[in-house]
């Protein structure tokens, strides 16, 4: 049984990043640390041909891969397991009088060559890869794989959340993956391009200034805490209430998320109800109640950063849904639950 340990991928396009301004991905490799003792394959971080000292002085030792799945990955690691395990033990860290470096014994040179032939790297780069396209991450170019016409066919408008542009995106690679052979698919840039549909439709049709103040009443916010969700200053948003400036376009699908996480929380109150055996919401007089209201709590996740403003929208839209009656916390009962 190998004694290396394997530091396995658990996304299935872990090795594939593409950084900006590149024009192609990053390369992908296995790497065996000798002295840890570990495997692991992960995409080269660097731009450029800098390594750590570790790699350079051979310590660490890295075989260059295609860009894999997470399943091929893992499974060509724990095949060359055993030849890591002999790289380990022929390896001995020495001080050359300058740098601490590797010397390999001559078994330890073979079952790395043994390794390369296996991944068709180094000496072996020049054959053909030993890999199928059910191995590998596909990707897909922009161009190859929109038609310009997603913002009619998904129904993409300026209220459009980014959470339904996910899904979009998710379907189109979906639709990709099954134009080939390769199981998992990637397609630079479709997130902005998608991002690109909304807000340019937001950007032809931007709120009116009665729209803004009917959004933040229907959030149940005060002016500076809508201010603070959209990272804006207090003055520009009163402004753009009053009608003095124009709202800017990226304002429309930043509120339309607002409401939905508002919705959502509504959504979570009402079902809590239906389990519960009072039927009474508990809701907060100010801002201090609620955060100690909420803090720590395992039902209040995603409801940190909001008001207590906001918190009673909330539960009056639920018992409108519902009947259930509202009250205030007891202080003193909240402060002793969040002792415990």
């Amino acid at each position: 049984m190998a004694k290396v340990r394997i530091i396995e991928c658990t996304n299935p396009t872990e090795l594939y990043r593409h950084y900006d301004g590149q024009y192609e991905p990053q390369g992908a490799y296995i790497e065996l640390d000798t002295q840890n003792e570990t495997l692991l394959a992960t995409y080269n971080s660097e731009i450029g041909n800098a390594i750590p000292f570790t790699v350079y002085h051979g310590l660490d030792r890295r075989y260059s891969i295609p860009i894999l799945t997470a399943d091929a990955a893992n499974r060509i690691m724990h095949e060359i397991a055993p030849l890591a395990d002999r790289i380990i033990a022929g390896t001995e860290a020495v001080w050359d009088g300058n740098n601490t470096v590797a010397e390999l014994t001559d078994d330890a040179r073979a079952a790395e060559e043994e390794i390369e032939k296996l991944l068709g790297c180094g000496y072996y780069s020049n054959q053909d890869p030993p890999f199928e396209d059910e191995d590998l991450v596909g990707v897909w170019d922009i161009d190859g794989a929109v038609n310009g016409q997603e913002a009619s066919e998904y129904g993409i408008t300026a209220d459009t959340t980014d959470a339904r542009l996910e899904e979009i995106e998710q379907d189109i690679l979906s639709n990709l993956k099954a134009c080939g052979s390769y199981p998992v698919v990637v397609c630079p840039g479709l997130d902005d391009y998608l991002k690109q549909l909304r807000d340019g439709l937001a950007d032809e049709d931007p709120l009116t200034a009665a729209e803004v103040r009917i959004a933040r009443e229907y959030l149940g916010l005060t002016g500076d805490k809508l201010a603070e969700k959209l990272g804006v200053n207090p003055r520009t948003l009163r402004s753009w209430e009053q009608g003095r400036d124009p709202v800017p376009g990226r304002i429309r699908p930043e509120i339309a998320e607002l409401k939905a996480a508002t919705d959502a929380a509504v959504a979570k109150l009402v079902a809590g109800l239906e389990d519960a055996d009072d039927d009474t919401l508990i809701t907060y007089r100010n801002d201090d109640e609620y955060k100690a209201g909420v803090r720590g709590t395992s039902w209040s996740e995603g409801w940190h950063g909001w008001s207590a403003s906001w918190h009673r929208q909330v539960c009056a839209r639920a018992a409108a849904q519902t009947g259930a009656r509202i009250d205030y916390a007891d202080i003193e009962d909240t402060a002793d639950e969040n002792a415990e």
